[in-house]
C-alpha cells in the first residue's frame, strides 16, 4: 500500500501538473486565442466595410445617372417648370 510519503509525493505531483498546466495557459493558450479573435473580428470588419463601400458605389452610379426630374423625384420633390419643388 501506499504510505503518507508516497501520497504527499503524488498530491505534490498532482499539484505541479496544475500549475504547469495553468502557466501554459495564461501565457500562450489564451493569447493565441485572443489574436485569433482580433484577427477574425478584423476579417469581418473589412468584410463588412468592403460591401458597403460596394453598395454605395452603386447608389453614387445610379444617381449619376439620374437626370433633374429624376433627381426631384428621387428626394421627394415635384419637378415643374425647370424647378424642384
Amino acid at each position: 500500500m501506499f504510505g503518507l510519503l508516497d501520497w504527499m509525493k503524488i498530491a505534490g505531483g498532482a499539484a505541479l501538473g496544475f500549475v504547469a498546466c495553468l502557466t501554459i495557459n495564461a501565457f500562450v493558450w489564451l493569447p493565441a486565442a485572443r489574436d485569433e479573435a482580433r484577427q477574425q473580428e478584423r476579417a469581418a470588419a473589412l468584410q463588412k466595410s468592403m460591401e458597403l463601400i460596394e453598395e454605395r458605389g452603386k447608389t453614387n452610379a445610379e444617381i449619376r445617372n439620374l437626370d433633374d426630374a429624376g433627381l426631384c423625384a428621387a428626394l421627394g420633390g415635384l419637378y415643374v417648370n425647370g424647378a424642384c419643388q
